[in-house]
């Protein structure tokens, strides 16, 4: 198991810190890929259905809890301006 696995089951094994349904679903899309994957908020609303709004604030408070941390900027296809990219944690991935 990678650290950042660990890390990820050591906060969900925290008593009252559970992640709520769309918490996971946002963690749930980075298992079974490389820890280099690095997602936009766009990326996420595109494979989740969520709206950009829920994904903003989930992804702040993943980023708040050290579960996924930014990773870096991409430029957006639709606008042309950079935009965050998030992972999992830098530190994590080697």
């Amino acid at each position: 198991m990678r650290t950042a696995q660990t890390q990820i089951d050591a906060f969900h094994a925290m008593p009252g810190r559970q992640l709520s349904a769309q918490k996971q679903m946002i963690v749930d899309l980075f298992d079974g890929y490389p820890p280099t994957l690095t997602l936009t908020r766009q990326d996420i609303v595109d494979r989740t259905n969520m709206r950009m709004a829920s994904v903003c604030g989930r992804v702040r408070e993943l980023l708040d809890a050290e579960i996924l941390a930014v990773r870096g900027k991409r430029e957006c296809l639709e606008t042309g301006v950079m935009v965050e990219t998030v992972g999992l944690p830098a530190a994590e991935v080697r």
